[in-house]
């Protein structure tokens, strides 16, 4: 299933790649999702962010109760045009999905819109594009999350 998402911050986007390796900042993103465990590192080439969400119970019939996700964010140094480009992978250790996004932040004055587009992919035979289609608009509240907590962020 193809994901297509567009956020805008209000920070140019060195500033929202700052955001994205604060570690105070990914805490509280995970607090927000309502993540009952979290762990968060901040690395040079990457912030990772480990988390176990409740999940919809219409869901829970393939997931069970909870999910455990690492959501990993890339990002390079910003292009001649301004424009950063990077990776987001959102990986769900023991089942059979992946989620994979190239990310462009680009500059519009001093705001950032990024643009977030790829692939989730459910490798279950038969019932696969079903589970995808369940799965999408908790992929997509992931990333809306992301962006609300980021508007809060910035505007302080």
């Amino acid at each position: 299933m193809k994901l297509d998402y567009t956020h805008t911050y209000a920070a140019t986007p060195d500033k929202v790649v700052a955001l994205l390796r604060n570690a105070e900042f990914i805490d509280d993103v995970a607090k927000h999702a309502g993540a009952v465990e979290h762990e968060a590192d901040i690395a040079a080439d990457a912030t990772t962010l480990r988390m176990k969400l409740p999940v919809p119970s219409h869901l829970t019939k393939f997931v069970g109760e909870t999910v455990s996700l690492r959501q990993i964010f890339r990002f390079q140094e910003p292009g001649p045009d301004g424009v950063v480009r990077g990776k987001v992978d959102v990986e769900v250790p023991g089942m059979p999905v992946d989620v994979f996004a190239d990310a462009e932040l680009n500059p519009t004055g001093e705001t950032t819109t990024a643009k977030y587009t790829g692939d989730l992919k459910v490798k279950i035979p038969l019932v696969g594009k079903k589970v995808e289609s369940q799965l999408e608009p908790f992929i997509r509240d992931a990333f809306d999350g992301l962006e609300r907590r980021a508007a809060h962020w910035l505007s302080r």
